[in-house]
């Protein structure tokens, strides 16, 4: 069921707590299963290429960095439009949010093919100003040149589900992105190994044996298939929106509507910049940890692909945060928006805690997944471990910047991460790390500390109130 298809008290009037934790779960989950099978799918992914060495590890992981870099820019649009079309939706004015898709797309296809631009010509450079050795250089750059092909599908789809969310239809995003999964999956198996014979052991068949079909293409295969199934996504996400049949439909319009695309950005634009900040910071941060050799930071890579389990709660109930607090706000119902926020982030630390145990007591299966090198295994389960002390404000972070982001409210957010990437973490990192000489432990040391102050300060910036008078 769709919020919008709910009844939403208008003014002062309150949920029972019992029906407000069951509109947090059906806007919850799906986002929560939508990020679980990403969370699968990039298990899947890193399984896959770890098995053709560190050095197409390493490629992939360093291609990570750049892409969520890029993801900010297109946040500014994503976030400007949750948030509009979520109050558009709670004051039951469907036109205005139809026109925000509209505009929101239009701006996006514009920045995307000026960013598609910018990859091709400049990929190389990428891993090298990341500190790369030499052999990942070559193999970093094809990768992001191969993705490139498809970003105008690819962020057209990551604008338009947040479009859907904000307006209550969380199904439809995981839907879509399951297909993509599926087909990611699919890609890789027959575009990175080449040819070859599989053994089987059949009952009461006796030995068989299968020749499975393969391009042989290593990296540059998985490349090829991550973005053949980002732009099928893309384009299954043009088709519904353009169909109407959720509640929100896009037009051929191509005029721009400045007034509004100024209220999308005005909105936006600080979480835009909150997501370059990070996604920067997370590039210096694994250039630190690039310093400290192929094998740590391999390590390191696969201990933050093993910590996404606990970004699936996380990033499930940080959206059902965004469309209640906006929808509230909408409704003009600022104590049904409160109410809310902070039920969503009780339930997302409840999930998250247990998380945090699972890392605590089993880090080294998770790690053996995708690698068994020893040393490998050794540094990533250490990094799990500490990570599980983080698990709490990481919640904290997650859930209540959702919450602010649906009221509208996202330059407190850009502050926070600021402070605590770049003020906190990447300092902390630095020192730690080459002047203290504490390897990789120390890195993941500033790493958990920089949660920390950010999930106090969110926190305390939610409990003030002030995000209720933000004007959108």
């Amino acid at each position: 069921m769709e919020l919008a298809r709910t009844r939403i008290p208008t003014r002062e009037g309150r949920l029972h707590r019992k029906e407000l934790r069951r509109m947090v779960l059906l806007l919850a989950w799906p986002a929560i299963v939508e990020m679980f099978l990403a969370t699968l799918v990039q298990f899947v992914d890193t399984a896959m290429v770890g098995s053709l060495g560190a050095v197409a590890i390493a490629a992939t992981g360093l291609s990570g960095s750049p892409l969520n870099l890029l993801n900010g820019l297109f946040a500014a649009l994503g976030v400007g439009s949750t948030a509009l079309v979520a109050r558009f939706t709670g004051a039951g004015d469907r036109e205005s949010a139809n026109k925000t898709a509209q505009q929101s797309l239009l701006v996006g296809v514009t920045l995307s093919l000026l960013v598609t631009g910018l990859v091709m010509a400049f990929a190389p450079l990428i891993p090298i100003v990341m500190g790369a050795e030499p052999e990942v250089i070559p193999v970093a750059s094809a990768y992001l040149r191969i993705l490139s092909v498809t970003f105008v599908l690819a962020f057209s789809a990551f604008i338009l589900n947040g479009v859907l969310r904000g307006a209550g239809d969380t199904k439809t995003p995981m839907q879509v992105n399951m297909l993509a999964n599926i087909l990611n999956v699919v890609g890789n198996f027959f575009l990175i190994y080449p040819t070859r014979t599989l053994a089987l052991s059949l009952p009461g068949l006796g030995a068989a044996s299968v020749t499975v079909p393969g391009a042989g293409l290593g990296v540059a295969g998985a490349a090829i298939a991550t973005a053949a199934s980002r732009g099928v996504a893309g384009i299954i996400v043009l088709y519904i929106l353009f169909s109407g049949r959720h509640g929100v439909r896009l037009s051929l319009t191509l005029k721009p509507d400045w007034g509004l695309i100024r209220r999308i950005i005005k909105i936006g634009l600080p979480a835009s910049g909150e997501r370059i900040i990070m996604s920067g910071g997370q590039m210096v941060f694994a250039a630190i940890v690039l310093g400290l050799g192929t094998a740590q930071y391999a390590a390191h890579h696969l201990a933050i692909v093993a910590e996404s389990i606990s970004y699936m709660p996380g990033f499930g109930f940080s959206m059902a945060a965004t469309t209640l607090v906006g929808q509230g706000l909408g409704a003009r119902n600022a104590r049904l928006a409160e109410q809310s926020g902070y039920t969503t982030w009780r339930m997302s630390m409840a999930v998250m805690g247990l998380m945090g145990v699972v890392f605590l007591l089993f880090p080294e299966y998770l790690v053996m997944i995708f690698n068994r090198d020893p040393e490998i295994v050794g540094y990533g389960a250490m990094c799990l471990r500490m990570v599980a002390l983080g698990q709490v404000p990481l919640a904290t972070a997650m859930v209540l910047t959702g919450a602010l982001r649906g009221a509208g409210d996202t330059v407190p957010p850009l502050v926070i991460a600021l402070t605590g990437m770049w003020g906190v973490r990447l300092t902390l990192a630095w020192l730690l790390v080459n002047q203290l000489q504490l390897g990789l432990a120390g890195a993941w040391t500033a790493m958990i500390i920089d949660l920390w102050v950010r999930g106090t300060i969110t926190f305390l910036r939610f409990r003030s109130g002030k995000w209720q008078t933000v004007k959108v």
